[in-house]
Parts: C-alpha cells; structure tokens; sequence
C-alpha cells in the first residue's frame, strides 16, 4: 500500500467511533421523546456501544494478530453496517440498546485494525507522523458529521442518522474487499488461547510505557465522550441553543482538535513525541480551569462550555496520536493485543464517566458535566506532565517488521 491509501484506510477504520456517536448526538433528546425514556435510559444507547467496543478489544486484537488485519478489519466494517441498519429499524429502546452494542462489536474491530496496520509499517516516529495524517483527515470529517446529524434529524427524523452510518460501513467493506493487502508481519496462531492471552495481556500491563500512554488517552477520551454524551440535553434543552446550532458546537471541536493534529506533527518534527506531549499537558491543564472555575462561581453558559471543550480537544489532537503509537510501540509483534488493551481500558474510562453523567443528570444544571469533564482534562495534563515524561520514551521489545521499507517513505511533512 502506497502512504495516501495507508492514511485513507486509518482514517476510515477510526472514523466508525465519531460516525457511531457524533451523527447521533443532536439526537438524542428526540429518541428520548420518541420512546418517552428517561435520560439515564438514552444514555445506554451511547454507554453500551462504548462498553461492547471496549470489552471485545481484548478479542479482536489477539484475532487480528491469529488471523491478520484483513479479515477483522472487513468484519469489523460488516458488524457495524449489521447494527447501524437494525437500529434505524428498532421498534422500542431496549432494541436500539442491544444493536448499539453490536455496532460496538464493529468498531472495536476496525478501531484495533487502524492502530496496528500503523505499527506494522512504520517504527514510532514515523508511525505517530501518520498517524496524526489519518487524525487531521478524521478531524476534517468530523467537523462536518454532529452538523449533518443535526441537520438530518431536522429534515429526516433521527433513523436517518443509522442509515447514514450503515451506508459508511458498507463504503468501509468494499474498500477493504477491493485495495487492502495483509500487512501482519507475521500471524500467531496461538494468540488466541486463554491462558497465554491473558498472560501476554499482564506481560503488556506491566509495561511503564505502556500504562503512561495508555493512561493519558484514557482520561482524556473518557473526558471528550462525557462531554459529548451528556451536552445536547444541556444546549439543547436548557440553553435553548437550535439542534444547528449544537452541532456546530461538537464540529467547532473538530477543528480545534484538527489544529491539535497539525501542531503534533510541527511539534513531533521539531522537538519529539514526549517534549510535545508536554505542551499538550498545560493545553489541558487550562482547559480544566475553564470548565471548572465558572462553575464554582456558578456562571456557566453556552459561550463557557464551548470554549472549555474547544481548548480540551485541541489539547488531546496532539494526545492521542501519540498516544496511540506509543502504547503499541514496545510490542512490534503483539501490536494488536497492545491496542485492544489499551483500546479496552479508554472505553472503560468512557463506559465509567458516560454512566455516571447519565445518573447524576440534573435538568437545567451544568454542574455534573463541567465539573466531571474538568477534573479528567486536569487529570490527563498531570499525566503528561509525569508519567509520560519518566516512561514515554520507549524503544520496542522485539524486531520491527521484516519488510519495514516503508519505514523511509518520504511523505509530508
């Protein structure tokens, strides 16, 4: 594969996550009235996708390393078009509930297939270069996705959201069937068995580089899905701010977290993963001061919240492509199962934060959102500020892929 249909597949293979939840944000409080639900119960539509893609990581990533990207990253794209369609189809909540969570199953299996295509052709540096290529086309479509939610659901009633996304799953499907080659530098046919899993699970664990990286996209995703799962019903209903108007809210965060992934890239050319991260550490750091001090002097409003997010994401543009690299970069032969456990424990932090916004949810109050979302943004500048500064610079545990020519492909800069 060329670099441009590297960063398409990347792009593409991670975009299932934002399609899965950014299309559906603006419509949430019309299912909710649809199915006359309570808000914690709407909230499992967006939990439970999240809580199915973590968990099943454990599986796809040991099955992507057995049987190679190709066929997980192709079932992947089919479970997610399976669930999409039977949800735009459901005659009841605890139906849209159950086929959320095989969308999940899809997402966990295409998003663990992305990260470990990355590390199989390209050593850290390099591989965290791509990696926030694929991050900035992401950004760019999801600028346009929560607005074009938002405006589907206005025109065509929120099922037209599913379909919309069961349409991309299908688009996914082809790609793979028509241009994508097996990049695995080499298939494990035990990965599989449950006693070395789970033991090459605690070896993965045990890793310092490892549990930085993975700690420092935990709680800034578990962050970024609090706030977006919980902020329509305080626009939309408390503020009085138009579905259009929510999504571009959610999409303004998109280019502020597009302008995070051209600084990682400027900033990792210049001075490396773990100097830029640290920047990104005192990004975070304010962004927490901005959700949480109106808070306390209990002036929030729109204007406050928005700025507080649009800072967050700018912040984590620049995390999370490091972090994605960094946490599979000590294990060039077990890239996979790195990604699912570190994917595992970022939708756990999010499954966590989800449903407890979703139980403590007070109409007409921002206190739950702000104050959750801000001590997890501050939680993650303290962690590149230390944990990733000790242990972030890591070499790999074993050999790099045997024909790793791509390595020194020149591409942009």
């Amino acid at each position: 594969m060329g670099l441009a249909l590297i960063v398409v597949v990347v792009t593409l293979a991670t975009a299932m996550q934002p399609l899965g939840t950014d299309l559906y944000l603006a419509a949430l409080p019309a299912i909710r009235n649809e199915y006359a639900a309570k808000v914690g119960v709407v909230q499992l539509t967006l939990a439970v996708l999240v809580f199915s893609f973590g968990l099943s990581q454990l599986l796809w990533g040991p099955a992507a390393d057995r049987f190679g990207r190709r066929p997980v990253l192709l079932t992947g794209f089919l479970l997610y078009t399976a669930g999409a369609a039977l949800g735009a189809l459901a005659p009841g909540i605890e139906v849209l509930i159950a086929v959320r969570a095989m969308q999940g199953l899809g997402i966990a299996a295409t998003m663990v297939c992305g990260r470990a295509i990355v590390r199989d052709l390209f050593e850290q540096q390099r591989g965290t270069h791509v990696m926030t290529m694929a991050m900035s086309m992401l950004a760019f479509l999801t600028m346009l996705i929560p607005v074009t939610g938002a405006l589907l659901t206005e025109a065509l009633g929120w099922r037209s959201t599913l379909w919309s996304m069961a349409l991309c799953g299908v688009g996914g499907a082809v790609l793979v069937l028509l241009r994508v080659p097996e990049t695995a530098p080499a298939l494990k046919p035990d990965a599989l068995r449950l006693r070395p899993l789970f033991a090459g699970y605690a070896r993965i664990a045990r890793n310092p580089a490892f549990r930085s990286w993975t700690l420092l996209n935990s709680f800034g995703y578990a962050a970024n899905f609090g706030f977006f799962s919980s902020s329509a019903y305080l626009f939309i209903e408390t503020f009085r701010v138009t579905r259009v108007g929510f999504g571009l809210v959610i999409g303004g965060a998109s280019i502020t977290y597009l302008i995070g992934t051209m600084l990682c890239r400027r900033w990792i050319a210049a001075d490396g993963i773990v100097a830029s991260v640290r920047r990104a550490g005192f990004l975070s750091l304010a962004a927490a001061a901005l959700l949480i001090v109106p808070q306390l002097a209990d002036a929030h409003s729109p204007v406050t919240l928005t700025a507080g997010l649009w800072l967050m994401l700018l912040a984590y543009g620049i995390h999370q492509p490091c972090g994605h690299v960094g946490m599979a970069t000590p294990f060039p032969l077990q890239a996979g199962a790195a990604s699912a456990l570190g994917g595992f424990v970022f939708a756990a932090a999010a499954f966590l934060c989800g449903t407890w916004m979703g139980l403590l949810y007070r109409s007409g109050s921002a206190a739950v959102l702000s104050l959750t979302t801000g001590v997890l943004a501050a939680s993650t500048g303290v962690i590149a500020l230390t944990l990733v500064q000790r242990h972030g610079r890591v070499q790999p545990c074993g050999p790099p892929h045997p024909e790793s020519s791509i390595l020194h492909f020149k591409g942009p800069s």
